[in-house]
């Protein structure tokens, strides 16, 4: 049986470390650099596998470009098994170019998304719905995102949407979804409320059990009869933000398919997305996994009936 099953965007990133931004027409030696898979359900496939300590599967596109062998590579040593539903795309695979600024704390990242992509949902997809305890969809390659959900809601597998920033694709979704964790970010057409309105927004669209990421301040969520905040730990200086979102959501699912509970769940891996910011890269955090692991428990974040 597989674990768990995350479908969307794959990327080669290249990124960059440097105390802060450039100088516009200049030349900056970096401190450091990475270059790995990247996207959104890449990376939370890799975070899965790497708390859980079982494999993942990840329904993405890649092609057979030479570059897309750099992101395989990267992939397997990680143990995300890929499934690729364009294995004769001969185009570059999307790639982002990204500058980390380390006093800053953020992250710049330029690059292409899947728009130009055409991936088919096939039958032949849905059996890797059929083995699976959750299911993660970024919003990435439609078809395939709707295709995937629906057949995981007639099997009764938990859908979780990580939805960073609103596509239209989101209007089919969210009914399909059981779980959104989305970004302040999260803009839907006509929606101008704040954090607490969007969770109002988000469940009444389909999800009982929501959240909403909010950087440094503390994670919003809503279930059946309760409302809270998860607060996070102060990033020292010199944070390394990239993949922290994604990093999040594939913790989330390896604790919510282990047992944990939504609140539970959410509260350990926002802990682990903080440990990823201490380390550059989206790899490095998991050498300090085990030290998050010996400390004492979180408390499972505050809340109130609603």
């Amino acid at each position: 049986m597989t674990s768990a099953l995350f479908v969307g965007l794959s990327t080669l990133d290249l990124a960059y470390a440097v105390d802060r931004y450039p100088a516009e027409d200049s030349k900056t030696q970096a401190l450091d650099q990475f270059l790995g898979a990247g996207g959104p359900a890449a990376n939370a496939a890799v975070a899965y596998a790497t708390v859980s300590g079982q494999p993942a599967t990840l329904i993405t596109a890649l092609g057979r470009h030479q570059l897309t062998d750099l992101v395989r590579n990267d992939l397997s040593s990680h143990h995300v098994t890929v499934v690729d539903t364009t294995p004769d795309r001969i185009d570059t695979p999307p790639v982002s170019s990204i500058v980390v600024a380390l006093e800053a704390g953020s992250r710049t990242v330029v690059g292409l998304d899947a728009a130009r992509i055409q991936a088919v949902y096939t039958a032949e997809l849905a059996r890797h719905v059929d083995q699976a305890a959750v299911v993660l969809i970024d919003g990435h390659h439609p078809e395939v995102a709707v295709g995937i959900a629906r057949r995981a809601t007639e099997l009764g597998v938990p859908v979780v949407l990580d939805a960073g920033r609103w596509k239209p694709i989101h209007e089919q979704l969210l009914p399909l979804t059981d779980i959104a964790i989305c970004s302040a970010a999260f803009a839907p057409p006509g929606f101008g409320g704040d954090a607490p309105a969007l969770l109002n927004y988000l469940r009444a669209a389909g999800p009982k059990q929501v959240a909403v990421t909010r950087g440094p301040d503390p994670i919003l969520f809503a279930v059946a009869g309760r409302r809270g905040a998860i607060e996070i730990t102060p990033v020292p200086h010199a944070a390394d933000t990239l993949g922290a979102g994604d990093i999040l959501h594939g913790a989330f699912c390896a604790y919510y398919s282990a047992g944990r509970d939504f609140v539970d769940a959410l509260t350990r891996a926002s802990a682990v997305s903080t440990l990823s910011c201490r380390t550059f890269g989206t790899r490095n955090w998991a050498s300090e996994l085990t030290e998050l692991h010996n400390c004492p428990s979180r408390d499972s974040g505050r809340g109130s009936d609603s």
